[in-house]
């Protein structure tokens, strides 16, 4: 994962003589700086509030199965990289690093559930993918209820996977809910992830050295 970044801020960083280049990788430094203080923020509070207990057994499991998706380790992860991914996310909508990353990710992920014959979750994904670029820059991708929408729609889109053919009588709102009580801790994650994003682009947070932004960022 460092080597990941390391990556993506070289590209960023690769033509400093080019201002545009330079303002980029100030709003992408930046973005990435705040998103990475909310990540250790996200599992600090799920360390705390015991959502994630780690213990020299799920260290044990972790490193016996770092592929494997179930682990408190792997959960943690997990939170942090939601929140970090959040924190870039608003920027989908106009050509940055974040938006060539993530389409590289999307049709890595596509390729793989299309070869699989995951077609549902294929067909899903390839929807949603698009809705960042058709909006304007600092569209709904900013709001600020967006988290808490992609929050819902997640929850909605596992009920949908569950009750599948008898969606029409099988679909119950309840169980989105207890699906969103269940995994508090990732509507945590997207929700600070997301504002810290906000929070950065607002000038009253541009004195930071750490995380400051572009003061020409739009």
């Amino acid at each position: 994962m460092h080597c990941g970044f390391g990556t993506l801020v070289a590209e960023v960083l690769e033509n400093p003589a080019n201002p545009h280049v330079l303002k980029a990788a100030m709003n992408f430094r930046g973005h990435l700086n705040g998103g990475l203080l909310a990540g250790a923020i996200t599992a600090s509070v799920a360390v705390t509030t015991k959502y994630v207990s780690l213990s020299p057994e799920a260290f044990q499991h972790f490193t016996g199965n770092p592929l494997h998706w179930q682990g408190e380790v792997q959960t943690l992860i997990g939170l942090f990289l939601a929140t970090l991914f959040m924190a870039l996310f608003p920027d989908l909508d106009t050509a940055s690093v974040p938006q060539r990353w993530f389409f590289r990710g999307m049709f890595v992920l596509l390729a793989f559930l299309f070869f699989t014959r995951q077609m549902e979750l294929f067909a899903i994904l390839a929807f949603v993918s698009l809705l960042p670029v058709m909006h304007k820059h600092r569209g709904w991708t900013h709001w600020k209820i967006t988290p808490w929408v992609i929050a819902l729609f997640l929850a909605v889109v596992f009920e949908y996977f569950r009750a599948k053919d008898s969606w029409a009588q099988g679909f119950s709102w309840q169980r989105v809910w207890e699906f969103l009580q269940q995994f508090w801790m990732y509507v945590f994650a997207c929700v600070l992830g997301h504002y810290t994003h906000l929070l950065l682009d607002s000038r009253q947070i541009r004195w930071l050295p750490f995380i400051r932004n572009s003061t020409n960022h739009h």
